[in-house]
């Protein structure tokens, strides 16, 4: 009849273990279905209501995301100031952040998500990128480029504070110093153009080519030749070629020119993965090794057991550990142009905030193991000192605790998945442009005036081929 009962309670455990799956969809992910479905069908108005209605959003500890998510909203309705004015707040909360002990400790004993959102690395880069942005379309060219230049020395602030051997790899953006150069010949400046042009190629070149899943764009090789040409550092421009292999052929763009960004598909989310097991009656006391091959960790945790093999249910051992993880979404648009009097112009790829993601988490993951590692230790600890008292008392708390183990799911889930510019010359007076969207499945029009100045236009095309 004991062993029968045994079976019973054993069973018992088993479906709720099993339940734990469930868990899993209660992400932030899950939560923000309603607004990033209205975002990737273009319904930025709505979507914008969705967040402001959304009560996960509206938790104290979710302050940052809340402004992370409708800042770029408003940005994708066309509302530069209000963006910048939420983005402005999102960068203030950063650098002002108090750690809230209640919560740090609370996250520790039961799951991150209950501890102040402070956001990723480079989340907290994508801020000044989207002020940037905003400040162009708001014609405040020199604020513009003050954000600009503020992605790196945000990104050199982050890394000092991590001990060495446990850096980001993401320690500067080549994207970020291309945007300078953008933005310094947009405001007359063609030596500072050059010298932000050439460090971002100088970063290609220190990385082989390609940085954070992005070649050196066929663009910013033109452009640093440009310059260099115009400022008249023959040396510069010879050596450049070389190593380049490219040909630079000088054009007299009176007129001015256009740049043209796509914003194409959603950032990965982030969802977590179950380490889920339980030690049987009558196993021996030893270790266990965890390996998580995507984030390359590997966690030992202890096993305690008196050996016996009384069959009883308090001799049942649960152990429940959580990873964060992402999740890629593909998106639903492959290819674009740029045409304009029939002369089509490619898009180049400039920054991938997929490889960026997925990387950066490798390196947090690495640097919080020990976080991990104490969260479950703490959780078994309590469990043992509770068996000593109760033995059933403390197999119930071990299933509360396996239960409420869980990864941080939150993370800037509007933010694209992949940036893309052209750059091509404008004809005096009004010109007709138009941006093609795989074969003409879907196309726009835009007007440029061609004064002599650099135009800028943000396009975006949300839409992933799953949520």
């Amino acid at each position: 009849m004991k062993k029968n009962n045994f079976l019973f309670n054993l069973y018992k455990i088993l479906a709720i273990i099993l339940t734990m799956t469930t868990y899993s969809c209660a992400t932030y992910h899950s939560k923000s279905i309603q607004y990033q479905t209205q975002i990737q069908n273009g319904l930025f108005n709505e979507a914008s209501e969705s967040v402001e209605a959304n009560k996960f959003l509206k938790k104290k500890r979710n302050k940052l995301l809340y402004y992370l998510e409708k800042g770029k909203v408003s940005h994708l309705k066309g509302d530069y100031k209000i963006s910048n004015e939420l983005f402005n707040k999102a960068d203030f909360f950063i650098e002002d952040y108090q750690k809230n002990i209640g919560n740090e400790i609370l996250g520790i004993i039961t799951n991150p998500e209950k501890k102040p959102y402070r956001g990723e690395d480079f989340e907290k880069v994508a801020i000044h990128y989207y002020k940037s942005l905003n400040y162009i379309f708001l014609n405040q060219l020199d604020e513009a480029l003050v954000e600009a230049k503020r992605i790196n020395l945000q990104l050199q602030k982050i890394n000092e504070k991590y001990p060495e051997g446990k850096k980001n790899r993401y320690t500067s953006d080549a994207f970020a110093l291309n945007l300078q150069g953008l933005l310094y010949e947009a405001t007359g400046n063609i030596n500072d153009a050059f010298i932000s042009y050439r460090n971002s190629i100088d970063l290609y070149l220190l990385n082989k080519g390609s940085y954070f899943g992005v070649p050196i764009p066929e663009q910013l090789k033109k452009d640093l030749l440009k310059t260099a040409h115009q400022l008249g550092f023959t040396n510069e421009k010879e050596r450049y070629s070389k190593l380049l292999e490219y040909n630079y052929v000088h054009e007299n763009n009176k007129f001015g020119e256009a740049i043209v960004f796509w914003e194409n598909g959603l950032v990965p989310y982030k969802d977590q993965t179950f380490y889920s097991f339980t030690v049987l009656p009558g196993q021996e006391s030893g270790l266990l090794n965890i390996n998580n091959e995507q984030l390359g960790l590997n966690l030992q945790v202890p096993i305690a057991n008196n050996g016996n093999s009384k069959n009883s249910f308090s001799d049942i051992d649960i152990f429940n550990v959580s990873f964060p993880k992402y999740v890629y979404r593909k998106p639903f648009n492959t290819e674009a142009k740029v045409i304009l009097d029939s002369v089509s112009y490619p898009l180049h790829l400039v920054q991938d905030y997929n490889d960026i993601a997925f990387k950066t988490l490798k390196d947090r993951t690495l640097r919080e193991i020990g976080e991990i590692a104490l969260r479950l230790a703490v959780k078994k600890v309590s469990e043992y000192t509770v068996k000593n008292k109760n033995e059933n008392l403390g197999t119930v708390l071990g299933i509360f605790n396996a239960l409420t183990e869980r990864s941080d799911t939150r993370n800037w889930q509007t933010l694209p998945s992949t940036i893309l510019y052209a750059r091509f010359p404008l004809k005096k007076g009004e010109n007709k442009v138009q941006i093609i969207i795989d074969n003409q499945e879907t196309s726009e029009e835009f007007i440029f005036e061609g004064s002599g100045n650099i135009k800028f236009l943000n396009y975006a095309t949300p839409k992933s081929a799953q949520l």
